[in-house]
């Protein structure tokens, strides 16, 4: 098995649901746009959130980052973040709160052994604006139960978290 392949059959493995108590949804027809996104926000637990860096003079920065758009059974199709204060992530946010978020179904295992490139392996981009959420809002609630139902590591690390955020989405691309 060449590296590739191994490093996704172990990122399959961690991401199979048994350690966070949920088993993968089936995957819906492909030529069903829509929902086949739906299916992948709330299947991934992790993806690539692009912002306009300001330690980096503009320039654009991606960061792996894990998310959640509600508890199993529950998703709302709205990726939802804490991030660390100790990324400079949440500061780009604040300047400039456009960013993109990019997931793939190659870590859900669907693929097979297609390669993560091809074509049939769902790519998905959601473009927007990154919208702290207040906590006082409801919302703060559901997402800290959407993000803790599966990442379970999230509580204990809080001190070192920031507030809740959201992308309020402009577009989505596959």
């Amino acid at each position: 098995m060449d590296v590739k392949r191994c490093v996704w059959a172990v990122l399959f493995a961690f991401h199979s649901g048994v350690a966070y108590g949920y088993e993968l949804q089936s995957k819906p027809d492909p030529s069903d746009a829509r929902a086949t996104a739906r299916w992948m926000v709330s299947q991934n637990l992790w993806g690539v959130l692009s912002t306009i860096s300001i330690d980096l003079g503009g320039a654009p920065f991606g960061n792996v980052v894990s998310f959640s758009d509600g508890p199993p059974g529950q998703g709302s199709g709205i990726p939802y973040f804490y991030l660390s204060l100790l990324d400079p992530t949440p500061r780009d946010v604040l300047k400039d709160s456009r960013c993109s978020f990019t997931i793939s179904e190659a870590p859900l295992g669907t693929c097979g052994d297609t390669d993560p490139e091809n074509p049939t392996c769902s790519k998905l981009t959601l473009t927007g604006k990154m919208k702290q959420i207040d906590r006082n809002d409801p919302e703060a609630d559901f997402a800290a139960k959407a993000l803790y139902s599966k990442h379970s590591e999230m509580p204990a690390s809080c001190l070192c978290m920031q507030i809740g955020r959201r992308i309020i989405i402009s577009n989505i691309s596959s």
